[in-house]
């Protein structure tokens, strides 16, 4: 049983958290807000279980945020109404740009608490009064917010629709189709259509995503966005890569993310670390466990190193998948088995502490499982 976590949709939030000032984030017509997400869907394998995106995931613990996110942040929403009509930064908002920000403020909270439909309702009145005062900045952010909210609801079709529908009213204003939002929220999509098994439409959205950014990236593109942008699609396509059993593949995808992860964000950012985790996954499907044991013991000593909150997050996992990987390791031999066995339980208990500590359930149920298989050796 082999967890694999994901940061799907709102990793490129917490990369551009780290590097965009609040201001910067304000005066983009586009940005990616501040929030984590990670959904978890499982895949069985022989003894390996994924849990995806994030989105790829119910995203990253609920109270961090989204899994689907692509517009400016609250805080910086509430830059652009304050300043949207008067450059006077001492000027208050009117009346409507106040009841749009107590209404997203609402469905925050209604979203922190899972009450998805109420958050729903706030937003559809947030929505009505940036209609009312034509704010389009406001609009497209709630509409996007409206999405995530549908995808935390379990409701992917109707996330579906609103991302389709934003990226028509992107290109209504002008933007072009291979400006990094069209290019983000395609993104989402095709992850959507994974879920949905949709191959087709799956694969034709990744690779659009890929060809356009590597496109930017050979005319010289080299700023953050960008990169951060094409480190998230290609472990996302690698995801979708490796679900289908293609784990070469997925492979080389999750190195190149891990590549430019570590050049732009450096090499303990949660991003980076997810992509250790996730080679770990493939090289586990391809037989090539000390390798996975390398990547898992590397991701372990850097999590620990720099204590980030949203990677401390993702700890008990890397632990559990070390102790599993160790268990594939007995399977396949039994020479080192009790001495492996030893290093599997160290491992396993302590995730399901770092787990039990952090109120992390779904690691703790698999830590829990994980340490039944290793009584269950034990006793043969």
């Amino acid at each position: 049983m082999f967890a694999r976590q994901y940061h799907s949709w709102c990793t490129l939030a917490r990369m551009l958290k780290s590097k965009a000032s609040v201001s910067r984030i304000a005066e983009q017509s586009i940005t990616f807000p501040a929030k984590a997400f990670s959904s978890i869907f499982s895949l069985h394998n022989n003894n390996l279980c994924t849990m995806p995106n994030g989105a790829s995931d119910k995203n990253y613990e609920r109270k961090n945020g989204h899994p689907i996110s692509m517009s400016i942040g609250l805080t910086g929403l509430l830059g652009v109404l304050s300043n949207s009509k008067d450059e006077d930064e001492d000027k208050k908002p009117l009346s409507g740009e106040l009841k749009i920000i107590e209404m997203i403020k609402l469905a925050k909270l209604a979203q922190a608490r899972q009450e998805f439909k109420k958050s729903e309702q706030f937003l559809h009145l947030a929505l009505r009064a940036a209609y009312e005062i034509q704010h389009y900045q406001a609009q497209r952010y709630i509409i996007d917010d409206m999405a995530n909210n549908a995808y935390e609801a379990g409701d992917f079709k109707k996330a579906e629709r609103l991302f389709i529908d934003m990226i028509r009213h992107l290109l209504q204003d002008g933007v072009q189709q291979d400006d990094n939002s069209i290019i983000h929220i395609s993104g989402k999509l095709a992850n959507l259509y994974a879920m949905f098994h949709d191959e087709f439409k799956a694969l034709e959205g990744f690779r659009y995503c890929i060809s356009n950014l590597e496109n930017k990236i050979k005319k010289g593109a080299s700023d953050f966005d960008t990169l951060a942008l094409y480190t998230l699609i290609l472990s996302w396509f690698g995801d979708f890569i490796h679900n289908k059993g293609d784990f070469t593949q997925a492979l080389n995808l999750f190195q190149q993310s891990h590549a430019i992860s570590v050049k732009i964000n450096g090499e303990h950012h949660p991003h980076t670390l997810l992509q250790l985790n996730n080679m770990a996954a493939s090289y586990t499907l391809m037989n090539r466990l000390e390798d996975a044991v390398d990547c898992l013991n590397k991701a372990l000593i850097l999590a620990r190193e720099v204590k980030m909150d949203d990677g401390m997050k993702d700890l008990p996992y890397y632990f559990i998948n070390l102790a599993n990987v160790y268990l594939t390791q007995v399977e396949k031999s039994s020479a080192d088995a009790k001495e492996l066995l030893e290093m599997a339980a160290t491992s396993c208990e302590e995730g399901l502490k770092l787990a039990k500590m952090i109120r992390a359930r779904d690691a703790v149920l698999k830590a829990k499982k994980c340490l039944e298989r290793i009584k269950h050796y034990q006793t043969l």
